[in-house]
């Protein structure tokens, strides 16, 4: 089982619609997978109308109660609930605020057993149920949008990762509890403008980036989330040679992304 948390410390990037499109490609490719929703905006909870008031990502922080709720065919969620973010304040103090869902998913091993992925969607923030997610994760996908604050971005995100992989280490063997690798993804690419071009070049010369994985621009993803429909089934509707395309190419795309997490 491989688990991918969806971060960034500002909104708007496209992490919500970037895991939803994953989690149904993969579906869609007879991968069993199970979504978190840690953001108390409950966007990925209301993708699939999952919101359960006795029963959430809230439930499990507060009372270490919560199951797993299926979706359909090989796709299960832990839901959201709009009173996340009141955690906060709540786990001020607690011992081990920051492994709280590690402690829940070693207690409840036999219920995610099956699962070949779990993709967890979050709040842009690196607080105490954000470094929950990261805590428990192989990956952590950080989208980044065309612009001259992104290099900023990478370089404030690494510098959070690498302080909190630093504290969090068992006292007398100084292991590491966090060993969660980053990838960063750019996303909303338009290819055929200057910014976009230049933005990649970049990227391409001056970090590690894998520019392959640019996720373009393109209205189909803002659809998908309005309708509730997955980029591929909205394409493979239209049936004309533009929309295979770019069906082909997105398709490419998670392809690579999923082998990047699998590694």
């Amino acid at each position: 089982m491989k688990i991918i948390t969806f971060s960034a410390a500002k909104g708007g990037v496209g992490k919500t619609t970037i895991c939803y499109n994953l989690a149904e490609w993969l579906v869609s490719q007879g991968k069993n997978v199970l979504l978190i929703d840690s953001d108390h905006q409950v966007s990925l909870t209301s993708l699939y109308s999952a919101g359960n008031q006795e029963d959430n990502l809230y439930t499990i922080f507060s009372t270490g109660k919560g199951s797993i709720q299926p979706i359909k065919e090989n796709l299960s969620i832990i839901p959201s609930s709009p009173i996340l973010d009141n955690l906060e304040g709540e786990l001020v103090g607690r011992a081990n605020a920051s492994f709280i869902m590690m402690m829940w998913m070693q207690e409840h091993v036999e219920d995610l057993k099956n699962f070949d992925y779990v993709l967890i969607d979050t709040h842009p923030d690196f607080l105490t149920v954000t470094r929950n997610m990261i805590a428990i994760s192989h990956y952590v996908i950080n989208p980044l949008d065309p612009g001259e604050f992104s290099f900023k971005n990478i370089h404030n995100y690494t510098e959070r990762m690498n302080k909190f992989k630093a504290e969090a280490v068992e006292p007398i063997s100084r292991k590491p509890y966090v060993d969660a690798s980053v990838i960063f993804v750019p996303n909303r690419i338009r290819p055929n403008t200057h910014s976009s071009r230049e933005f990649l070049d970049v990227l391409g010369k001056n970090t590690d980036i894998d520019v392959s994985l640019s996720i373009p621009e393109r209205e189909i993803f803002n659809k998908s989330t309005l309708e509730h429909k997955s980029v591929f089934e909205l394409l493979a509707k239209k049936n004309n040679a533009k929309s295979l395309q770019l069906k082909e190419q997105l398709e490419e795309i998670f392809e690579k992304l999923a082998n990047k997490v699998s590694e």
